[in-house]
């Protein structure tokens, strides 16, 4: 049995290159691409890049988890501000006008997300009908919400820690709190990834903030505890990941 493709959201990779010279004389820079990613259930996402409009591209490229864990970082905001209104409206569409709906009669944005939902559909062995776009609107419904995006990046952080990849689940979890900046489980998770990475003042000063946020917050006021007693990384499994 086919599983459903389910929107993760937007993503962005970032590839140096050299411009110009010979003999590596030429100047570096950082070409970033933004993707929109879906998962085809648990060993591969499907990812398609967004054009300078931010719009989804029917060209796909299919990953493993690992693989995109270590290569692309979240931009939550690029979909609650670009993708996620054209999912509310292109959901509502096919839940009103059913699978005879005419994709070339929906505006660019809606009709983008769209065809990339069937090119995943596709992908995942799925017919290719209006039935199983909505179905994978409404499985998705979470990803257009400041909330869901929350869940699935931070999520993606603790495999990252667990991995040992401190610098790839900083960055995951700094862009969630993009999107929550007081949410004191998120401040949490992070202080612990920097307390591996060797950056206790860091640890600290977010187990603060944290505490400040939520004052009942035990594990951060025992974390904070704890590195008053050791100078040295000890012990820190006994402080695990907040799961949200």
């Amino acid at each position: 049995m086919t599983i459903l493709p389910e929107i993760l959201g937007c993503y962005q990779s970032e590839k140096r290159e050299k411009m110009g010279g010979q003999g590596g004389s030429g100047r570096g820079f950082v070409q970033r691409i933004d993707w929109l990613a879906m998962k085809l259930g648990p060993a591969r996402i499907v990812i398609f890049p967004l054009d300078e409009k931010h719009l989804p591209m029917p060209l796909q490229k299919i990953v493993t988890p690992e693989e995109f864990l270590r290569h692309f970082v979240p931009a939550p905001l690029l979909y609650s501000e670009r993708i996620a209104p054209a999912a509310l409206v292109l959901g509502r569409l096919l839940r009103d006008v059913g699978p005879s709906l005419d994709h070339k009669t929906l505006p660019p944005p809606e009709q983008a997300l769209f065809m990339v939902i069937l090119a995943a559909l596709a992908a995942a062995g799925r017919p290719d009908t209006g039935e199983d776009a909505l179905a994978v609107l409404q499985g998705s419904a979470g990803a257009a919400t400041a909330e869901g995006q929350k869940l699935a990046i931070n999520a993606f952080g603790i495999s990252l820690r667990k991995s040992g990849d401190f610098d790839g689940a900083a960055n995951y979890y700094r862009k969630a709190l993009e999107l929550s900046p007081d949410d004191e489980r998120l401040m949490f998770n992070l202080a612990r990834t920097l307390y591996e990475k060797g950056d206790p003042a860091g640890c600290r000063e977010l187990l603060q903030k944290a505490v400040a946020a939520a004052p009942d917050f035990a594990e951060a006021k025992a974390f904070l505890r704890y590195l008053a007693r050791h100078a040295k990384p000890a012990g820190v499994e006994d402080f695990p990941d907040i799961t949200i």
